[in-house]
């Protein structure tokens, strides 16, 4: 599935691919995100297609004009859940909209797993005795 708009002057069409990326670029920078999850496979779209390539962890269906996202993500151990989501819901609606034009219905956070967040060992330098 792509979107599409054509008019007088023309065409455009936005891959399932591009629409992914600016998810995904977009719910990175929230703080407590620590990384995605590939969605379960649709075994019927996927035989459909004819492909079993791996599945991305963004989905998005299209009714009319307007644009359905679901995301899977992986959420830092010890984050709240609801307002993590949340903010996530906002900056991929936002991104989406005001880089292609569509309205997005809305955008359904799933919460693939929890894992610990990465520690930079190296952010704190220790000091020795002389």
């Amino acid at each position: 599935m792509e979107i599409s708009n054509y008019s007088s002057k023309g065409g455009l069409i936005i891959s399932d691919e591009a629409v992914s990326s600016i998810a995904i670029n977009a719910a990175k920078d929230v703080d407590g995100v620590t990384g995605f999850s590939n969605r379960a496979a649709d075994v019927v779209s996927t035989i459909k297609k004819g492909s079993l390539k791996v599945m991305s962890p963004v989905r998005i269906l299209q009714e009319g004009d307007e644009l359905d996202i679901s995301i899977y993500i992986n959420i830092a151990t010890g984050k709240k859940i609801q307002p993590v989501a949340e903010e996530i819901q906002r900056v991929v609606k936002e991104a989406i909209q005001n880089m292609t034009g569509k309205l997005v219905s809305k955008v359904n956070v799933i919460i693939a797993s929890v894992e610990e967040a990465e520690h930079n060992s190296s952010a704190v330098p220790t000091e020795t005795e002389e």
